[in-house]
Formats: structure tokens, sequence, C-alpha cells
């Protein structure tokens, strides 16, 4: 039985394609799990740098596979340890989603916690809970809210409906959108560019972006102020100060 994730690394970065393509990937247990455990692995790996995560088949991922949590024992995972993937998410090292296809539901709610979202042009994106009779989980009524806006998140989470890559780029619910050819290679091309980074510099400005956000300014001037600091000490700032003292005599 093939894996439900496939994994590789290229260049300090972490890949990760979700491989239930028969369910468009769909999240049951198995898929939770063996995602969370592939993301702590990376993440205290020292030959990844940053995550990027797509999915095979024509989904990026339809949500929860209900029928697959029914399946198996709900002590195995209940819906409010769900959310150690949002824990996780948001301390790991940057992670960037690739969407290809369908994210509906649990499928774009969780990677809304994602650092940098991607899109192919025809994505179908959808927070499609009152469609089926639910309601949206994983924070995301507060989140997609902080993303795009109150109105547009009514929008979206009242209707239920989908939107492409494109116009979920102009909302901002995704930093760029391409063809869908061409939405790996980009996608890849930019992790690598954030994998070149070292890990300390991604985790600090990483925590200051997700902590500072709803500090006061005052703050936030502080924190960053004292962290600058600390990044001047760095051999990666020390060497780059050398080199340019050198190619500007």
């Amino acid at each position: 039985m093939p894996s439900v994730i496939e994994v590789q690394i290229e260049d300090k970065v972490g890949i990760i394609k979700l491989n239930r393509p028969e369910a468009l990937n769909a999240f049951n247990n198995e898929l939770s799990d063996a995602l969370y455990s592939q993301v702590e692995e990376f993440n205290a790996s020292s030959t990844v740098n940053s995550i990027l995560i797509t999915g095979n088949g024509k989904a990026f991922s339809a949500g929860a596979d209900v029928a697959g949590f029914q399946e198996r024992s709900i002590k195995k995972r209940s819906p409010l340890s769900w959310n150690a993937l949002i824990d996780l998410f948001i301390r790991s090292k940057p992670i960037i989603a690739a969407i290809n296809g369908f994210a509906i539901g649990m499928g774009i709610t969780l990677f809304l916690f994602a650092d940098i979202r991607l899109a192919s042009k025809d994505a179908k994106i959808s927070f499609r809970f009152v469609k089926i009779g639910l309601t949206p989980e994983y924070g995301s009524t507060r989140r997609l809210s902080d993303i795009v806006g109150i109105s547009t998140s009514s929008e979206l989470m009242l209707t239920g409906k989908f939107v492409d890559g494109k116009e979920a780029e102009r909302i901002g619910l995704i930093s760029k959108s391409y063809d869908p050819d061409d939405l790996y290679n980009e996608s890849l091309k930019i992790s690598k560019d954030i994998a070149e980074n070292s890990n300390w510099h991604n985790k600090v400005i990483k925590e200051m972006i997700f902590n500072n956000y709803h500090k006061d300014y005052d703050k936030v001037l502080e924190i960053e102020g004292d962290i600058f600091s600390q990044a001047r000490q760095t051999k990666e700032h020390k060497n780059f100060v050398k080199k340019f003292m050198q190619d500007n005599k």
C-alpha cells in the first residue's frame, strides 16, 4: 500500500506531497499523523531549512475524510487534538503551501497557518462548512479575517463559494497564483530562497511576525530592537559586513 505522503529533500527544502489522490488528499487520521510526524522530523533535521507542502493528483486537499476518521478509533486523535497541527505549523520552520486543485474545508483552514500560500490559477478553494451543515474550525474565523479582512472573510464563510487562484491572489488569501504547470517549480524556487537563510534568522523573523501581530507598536519596537541587536552578532551579518567593506574599498 503506498504511503499517504511522499517525502524528499532538495537543496535544504523538505518537500511533502499529500498522497491520497483517490480521495482528493482528504485528511484521515493516517494522513494527519503522517504530516505531523514528517514536519516534526524536518524541524529536527540539520539539512532542512524550509518546508514545501503540496498535493499529488488533481487536489491539494478536499478537507477532512469524515468516513476515514469514523473508521478508526476516535481515541487515536480527537478533533480537539488536531489543533496540535496548528501549533506545529506556528512553531515550525517556514512552511510554504503550493495549492494545486481543490482546497476545501480543513484543506484550506489548516494551511491558513502556513507562512506562504501559493496556488495554481485554476485552484478551487472553498470554506465549505456552512453548505454541509458544519461550522469553521482550526481558529479559521479569526485567522481568515486577519488575512483578508472581516467583510471578505464573512463572504467566503457565509456563502461557502469557490474561488480560483487568481481571485484568491486578488483578495490576499494567497501571495501569488501561477499557471498549473509552473506552480510546483515556482513554489520550490521560493522555498529554496528561504532555505538559504540560517535557521536562526528564519525562526526569529517568523516568531516576530506571529507574536507581534497583536501587540502594540511600542512593544513591537522593543522586541524588534532586542532581536536586531542579536542579529548584528550573527556570523551571517558579520560575513556580509566584511564582504561589503572589501567590495567597497
